[in-house]
């Protein structure tokens, strides 16, 4: 997202600080503007609606699918099951991170739960764009059923997601590089 004026780039550092930590619903256009020192004539200036506003906080949250599988690529060259190691590694880092209050992709799916909402569907595409990522850095391996291998590990992503919210981070980092491995393992031709 690319805000121009100090006065947008203001009131989207709010924005996305107070959807990550509170939540999208939980937000409104009033506090924004009160902890922005923006009005709300300047804010909808900006932002047509706070739906929009969600709409592009959900789209700026999303790393490119494509950075982590070059990153992966780059890291270890011709090794397309340490590609994938580094992609798994690099999701339990980030859910290490200090601060760290799940996707916020899945948390925008679980606020607005109707599949034709904006917010919701831009989240779920954005989602879909990691399962194919994860389906390429699969594709290579020697495995049955490289589909479901990658879907199942997008899973263990959101559980680990999940987790981390209730159990210890690093416990939780640690499970999903576990338990990963061990359903890789379980998937390849022998």
């Amino acid at each position: 997202m690319e805000v121009r004026s100090p006065t947008g780039q203001r009131v989207w550092g709010v924005a996305c600080d107070l959807f990550y930590r509170e939540g999208i619903r939980a937000v409104g256009v009033a506090e924004i503007a009160e902890r922005s020192g923006v009005g709300k004539p300047s804010i909808y200036r900006s932002f047509e609606s706070k739906e929009q506003l969600a709409v592009t906080y959900v789209q700026a949250q999303a790393a490119p699918s494509h950075a982590w599988l070059d990153a992966a690529r780059a890291a270890c060259p011709d090794d397309p099951k340490a590609q994938l190691r580094h992609v798994i590694d690099a999701l339990a880092d980030r859910i290490s991170e200090p601060g760290f209050r799940g996707c916020p992709l899945a948390n925008a799916c679980v606020e607005f739960p109707d599949r034709d909402h904006p917010v919701h569907r831009t989240a779920g595409a954005l989602k879909a764009e990691y399962l194919e990522m994860l389906a390429e850095l699969v594709a290579p391996l020697p495995v049955r059923d490289p589909q479901g291998l990658a879907y199942m590990l997008q899973m263990l992503v959101e559980g680990a997601n999940v987790s981390t919210q209730i159990f210890s981070a690093e416990r939780s980092a640690a499970a999903l590089k576990e338990a990963a491995e061990r359903l890789i393992r379980s998937f390849m031709d022998r």
